[in-house]
């Protein structure tokens, strides 16, 4: 989904009377992520929708320096929502839960402790059309009696004698249109055992430079798998490489590494040089950036560059 496909979606449930919201929570207890009903007074759930109405339109539809690239090609860019497009963590599967059933029990608030409260998920929409946010709760928006709060009552302040949770706007994943979206990549890194899914799809990403038999000493991506920052590069090379996509002839790619000035000299090759030798951090860094295709040269000025970011050009006909 491009960005503005994006907004447009997103852009269903703003200013929207007939849609609803319902809330649900996770616990630390549960480990099969099941999500459990809020029970919340009907005259405060307008005020919730408002909260995270609110916060789609100033973090999604007005941003206009905002951009969508897959999971998979993750990079340094910043201001980027990612799609999800590699497997889902377990701990997400609640988001997919409350849209497709509404059988999910209440939260017990007379048995269960709130401290254990770990998420919530947030459900807008109406019969149509749902939108789900999952939002991460700090230690400090969860809050039981058994510590000591007070509020403000008329000219004094009195103990708050009840649990409570504080519900701030900001949400870390959202689900939308069949499409799960992440806006908080350091969170789903944390939390979510990522890396262990990086890690199966940068092994995928390996086999596929093994298959065109390029390097003389492939056995060194595989070491490269065990390091999280080179794992994260190699998943990209398995779902996006142009390189690789474009079957590339390996003499093609060798001639380019023989002439480009970024890549020249810094990356050697076995004595009949029809293969690369990836035997330092630099050739191995420079070898993943040439599988994606990063190093562009401007037709106007005849100057190289090395891009994160390149976007396909469809010329006028």
């Amino acid at each position: 989904m491009d960005i503005e496909s994006l907004k447009e979606a997103s852009g269903y449930f703003i200013d929207n009377d007939d849609i609803g919201i319902v809330m649900y929570v996770i616990t630390k207890e549960d480990q099969s992520a099941i999500p459990k009903k809020l029970d919340i007074n009907h005259d405060d759930l307008p005020h919730l929708k408002a909260l995270f109405i609110n916060s789609i339109k100033e973090n999604i539809i007005n941003d206009e320096d905002l951009s969508v690239m897959p999971l998979s090609s993750s990079d340094e860019r910043k201001n980027v929502i990612y799609e999800y497009d590699l497997d889902i963590p377990q701990g997400l599967a609640g988001m997919e839960t409350v849209i497709s059933t509404d059988a999910l029990e209440n939260f017990n608030y007379s048995e269960e402790d709130i401290n254990q409260i770990k998420s919530l998920i947030i459900e807008i929409g109406d019969n149509v059309h749902q939108m789900v946010l999952y939002k991460n709760m700090s230690t400090v928006e969860v809050f039981a009696k058994k510590n000591f709060f007070l509020k403000r009552t008329n000219e004094r302040f009195e103990r708050i004698k009840e649990d409570f949770i504080r519900v701030t706007p900001k949400f870390q994943f959202f689900r939308l249109d069949d499409s799960l979206f992440v806006t908080d990549l350091k969170l789903l890194e944390k939390l979510f055992g990522f890396h262990d899914v990086i890690m199966r799809e940068a092994s995928v990403g390996v086999e596929a430079i093994d298959a065109i038999s390029l390097l003389e000493n492939p056995e060194v991506l595989h070491e490269l798998i065990e390091d999280v920052t080179y794992a994260r590069k190699l998943t990209k090379i398995a779902k996006s490489s142009p390189v690789l996509n474009s079957n590339i002839p390996n003499d093609k790619i060798i001639e380019f590494c023989n002439t480009h000035p970024a890549l020249r000299g810094r990356i050697r090759f076995n004595d009949e040089e029809n293969k690369i030798i990836l035997d330092t951090q630099v050739s191995k860094k420079l070898f993943v950036q040439l599988l994606m295709d990063d190093y562009l040269t401007s037709e106007l000025t005849e100057l190289h560059y090395t891009s994160l970011a390149k976007d396909a050009v469809e010329e006028e006909g």
